[in-house]
């Protein structure tokens, strides 16, 4: 059995620039650069042509409208220098580097304190992220803190991590799903665990609702170093109310979906699974070229296709406006909100897309994205597909304030 291992080795290096950081030098930041916080982010050991995502967010938070810096870059096979400013109030925030699946990241990203308009980091330390290929096995990503005190000793980490079981998995509808619990010791001592094994099921991307949970007595175990404690769990598809849920994605997690972290502190969050509930009548497979373009406040969406497949529905778009920033390494467009509607049903919230800045405009991708932005597929006897996009944030440059401009862009795409 692998054990749980922190790594370390891709070069982020954030010198933290604030006049409370004694003994670091403080390099001024470019004049369009503005904001009361910055900071300089070295990328090193990203390939040639790929692309990555800094964001600065609350602490905790995985909402795109929460962001309050956000910069896209591009490697071109060396160092990447970004300059980061950001206007942010008194309280805790999180640096955050998105690099593509293929890359581990160790950290995934620093959390920080603002405090009298600087960054509390007592040491003065200098930010490092190292991205290596996907090991094998067990591994966590996770958060260093900048702002931990000078001499206090790291904080223990979790001593179990639990994996849902199976991490993928497709059922006909009515069919039992079995879902498996396995939490690992992965300390080198002997741990006493005191849990209540749990489910709980949600449709993927609305964590809001639990359609199922089951809670079993509560249980003491003694494990030994590596030792794994399984527990088995059947879930007949039926939610709260005891009906028959609809065919597509749900998420499997071992503790409440709202909770962002575990309430015993032994746990780590671990790994969740997902469960496609498939169409009867199978799930329709082609890809469909829309190729049509709508405009609203000068800001021109083209619908370029609707690739669909029995896994997931995928929707490329490409957006521009009247002088769109071919220097400006970010895309000025942050997020969108976006609906889609299968045959007059009710409207589905979209995620935010993925978006890649170009020369004369962004291209935005729903789906396709893991583990979080996985679309349902559409069932083979479907007529119809609409998307709306009712509005989006956007800014006039990546260190400016975001502002929404209202839509509608709307789309009606036959499926036939």
């Amino acid at each position: 059995m692998k054990k749980l291992i922190i790594l370390s080795a891709i070069f982020l290096t954030v010198l933290l620039l604030t006049t409370s950081v004694v003994g670091c030098q403080q390099p001024q930041p470019p004049p369009s650069a503005t904001g009361n916080i910055r900071m300089t982010a070295t990328i090193n050991g990203l390939e040639k042509g790929e692309e990555a995502l800094l964001t600065i967010s609350h602490e905790g938070s995985t909402a795109s409208k929460e962001l309050f810096f956000k910069r896209d870059v591009i490697s071109e096979g060396k160092a990447i220098t970004v300059d980061i400013a950001a206007n942010l109030e008194d309280g805790y925030y999180q640096l955050l580097l998105e690099a593509p699946d293929k890359y581990f990241r160790d950290p995934k990203g620093y959390f920080f304190m603002v405090s009298q308009s600087q960054i509390v980091n007592p040491t003065g330390r200098n930010v490092v992220f190292d991205l290596l290929p996907q090991p094998e096995g067990l591994w966590a990503e996770a958060f260093i803190s900048l702002s931990a005190p000078p001499k206090a000793p790291p904080p223990p980490g979790p001593q179990f991590i639990v994996v849902t079981r199976p991490p993928e998995a497709r059922y006909l509808p009515g069919e039992p799903v079995a879902v498996q619990l396995v939490l690992t010791n992965v300390t080198t001592n002997p741990v006493t665990l005191e849990y209540v094994p749990q489910i709980h099921v949600t449709k993927h991307l609305d964590t809001a609702p639990v359609l199922y949970s089951e809670v079993r007595a509560e249980q003491r175990v003694d494990t030994r170093p590596d030792e794994k404690i399984i527990t088995d769990f059947i879930w007949d598809q039926k939610d709260a109310n005891g009906e028959q849920v609809s065919p597509g994605w749900y998420d499997i997690t071992w503790k409440p979906p709202d909770a962002p972290r575990p309430s015993d502190e032994k746990i780590g969050l671990g790994f969740s699974a997902t469960v496609l509930i498939q169409h009867s009548q199978g799930a329709m497979e082609k890809t469909i070229v829309v190729d049509e373009s709508q405009t609203a406040n000068d800001i021109t969406v083209t619908l370029e296709r609707v690739e669909l497949t029995s896994r997931e529905m995928k929707v490329y778009a490409f957006v521009t406006q009247p002088d769109y920033p071919p220097t400006v390494q970010s895309s000025p467009f942050w997020s969108t909100a976006t609906e889609y509607s299968i045959d007059g049903g009710a409207p589905v919230s979209l995620p935010h897309p993925h978006i890649k800045h170009q020369e004369n405009g962004a291209r935005f991708i729903w789906g396709g994205t893991t583990p979080k932005g996985t679309l349902d597929p559409v069932p083979s006897d479907a007529h119809e597909l609409i998307l709306k996009i009712n509005s989006m944030k956007v800014s006039a440059s990546p260190d400016d304030p975001q502002y929404t401009v209202e839509g509608p862009w709307e789309f009606t795409v036959p499926l036939e």
